[in-house]
């Protein structure tokens, strides 16, 4: 297995023509990343609370990977005298990938809003593209790399499930008010119309 993983990381930092590219976002990505969320935010009125727990949810997602691995203390491949690194970079622990964890964290919870697929495409393909930059610059192995998106993974779907019940919860309250205000049951929700949803 770790002959395979050696492998697997040998092939994905070879040298070719898209290794400049991959090696700028191995040290941009995460910033372009923060672009799309502001532009969900400052762009899409409907889904700007979406936009400001998918905030929250990269930054838990880069306080729980740096903690993890700082209690692993996994090598970078650098540290383990393979290759030297191609960005500068600390010698903290490599897994899970904090660049990897946020980003697909973002990438994976863009997908949770229909009206904001082509954004969530483009977060997915830059979180991929800058996770393999990592790896051309030698500051991870893709072990890492699939940490951070199973990390993602339990956050994203963390978050949506609590989203979910808070807007059932927010739901329930303004059925309940507009009861006491006179209206139907079914006239509660057509008053809320056009209210930002947290879902």
């Amino acid at each position: 297995m770790q002959a395979i993983h050696l492998a697997l990381f040998e092939a994905l930092r070879a040298e070719h023509a898209l290794t400049p590219s991959l090696l700028w976002l191995a040290r941009h990505g995460a910033s372009l990343g923060a672009v799309l969320v502001a532009w969900v935010i400052l762009r899409h009125p409907k889904a700007r609370i979406h936009g400001c727990v998918i905030v929250l949810a990269a930054v838990l997602a880069s306080g729980m990977a740096h903690a993890l691995a700082d209690a692993i203390g996994m090598a970078r491949p650098y540290m383990q005298g393979l290759g030297a690194p191609r960005i500068p970079h600390g010698a903290r622990g490599a897994l899970p990938s904090a660049h990897a964890s946020v980003m697909f964290t973002v990438a994976l919870l863009l997908w949770r809003r229909p009206e904001l697929r082509l954004t969530a495409l483009a977060a997915t393909l830059l979180a991929f593209l800058t996770s393999w930059g990592r790896i051309q610059a030698n500051l991870h192995f893709p072990l890492d790399i699939a940490a951070g998106l199973l990390l993602a993974a339990m956050l994203a779907s963390a978050f949506h499930l609590l989203v979910s019940r808070l807007s059932r919860l927010v739901r329930q309250m303004r059925a309940a008010r507009g009861q006491a205000a006179g209206l139907s049951p079914g006239d509660a929700p057509a008053a809320q119309a056009g209210a930002p949803s947290l879902h």
